[in-house]
């Protein structure tokens, strides 16, 4: 083991505490926008889908549009505007929730939220603010309350398979640690608070029995059901937002670059120059495949996975389980 091995997990523990401290210090800041932002600004736009589904890199794509006010995964806001929704408890240690709707939308929360996401767009002078968290697909219904109703929405689908065996190589050989907290899962978060919300909560709203999701015992498994109940809730959620919501596939991101990163600024209020679309296409490299043994879920889990997967025109399929 390096040097740089040995003080990577300190400094990132370190860069934690700092990030929650600027969150806690920028809450307490009032900014315009609590005032109303202006009609002539986009809406403020939302990035969700289950990790590992292209949301980095579509957010890095972003990131250098010169009129893009863009937040990568801000945990530490999320953080701050209630703890609670440190789903992974990477900043503090709360009792997490991962299911928030529209009557969690206090009164607290919608000042911190428009202090910390949506004063972003005054902090960086961009005109089109950008936020990525893959676990807004949870929260979807509390971000259009805070929102007003107005936000945009985009929704990348990568195939399952895919997905879930990049979930388990993640969550299995641990590429990111911290000082001081053994405990802490990249993927599951600490003590796998992530999977204990999504086992305890996702049977609640309709994602399949206790029993079934109980017979999921592999990262890899685990990772299927993740991709399952986050498209589940794109779908329960396509009615209310309309064309408010724009789905792409990652594959349509790398082998139609241009074309979906036109529709895309579009979507989110931006113009596509030359310059930027150039850039932005120099990123991407073709779609990769992960490879890996059979998906065995429960039979009704993986008829729906299955069914996803033929949707939107990808190749791999779940095995249903016997028994």
């Amino acid at each position: 083991m390096g040097v740089l091995d040995i003080i990577k997990p300190f400094a990132r523990t370190a860069k934690l505490h700092v990030l929650r401290r600027q969150a806690e210090k920028l809450a307490k800041t009032p900014v315009a926008a609590e005032r109303g932002e202006s009609p002539d600004l986009p809406p403020p736009a939302f990035i969700f889908a289950c990790g590992r589904s292209g949301t980095t890199i579509l957010g890095k794509l972003f990131g250098c549009h010169p009129e893009v006010a863009y937040l990568s995964e801000p945990y530490h806001l999320w953080a701050v505007i209630d703890p609670a929704l440190d789903l992974n408890n990477l900043h503090v240690r709360t009792p997490p929730r991962l299911w928030w709707d529209e009557s969690e939308a206090s009164d607290a929360i919608q000042t911190r939220f428009t202090r910390l996401i949506i004063g972003e767009r005054a902090r960086t002078g961009r005109r089109v603010l950008i936020e990525k968290t893959p676990h807004n697909a949870y929260r979807l219904g509390l971000i259009e309350a805070l929102t007003g109703g107005r936000a945009n929405f985009i929704h990348i689908v990568r195939d399952g398979v895919d997905v879930a065996r990049s979930v388990d190589r993640l969550a299995t050989n641990q590429p990111y640690r911290m000082a001081g907290r053994s405990d802490y899962n990249q993927w599951w978060g600490s003590n796998h608070l992530k999977w204990q919300r999504l086992e305890a909560e996702g049977p609640k709203h309709g994602y399949f029995s206790e029993e079934e999701v109980a017979q999921l015992k592999t990262n890899q498994q685990r990772g299927a059901y993740e991709w399952l109940t986050s498209l589940g809730e794109a779908d329960r959620w396509r009615p209310v937002f309309g064309d408010r919501l724009l789905e792409i596939t990652y594959r349509q991101l790398t082998s139609e670059p241009r074309e979906t990163l036109t529709a895309l600024a579009g979507h989110v209020g931006a113009t596509a120059p030359d310059s930027w679309l150039d850039e932005a296409c120099a990123m991407l490299s073709p779609e990769r495949n992960n490879t890996g043994g059979e998906l065995p879920l429960p039979p009704r889990l993986a008829k729906r996975f299955n069914a996803y997967q033929e949707r939107h025109g990808l190749d791999n399929r779940a095995t249903p389980m016997e028994g």
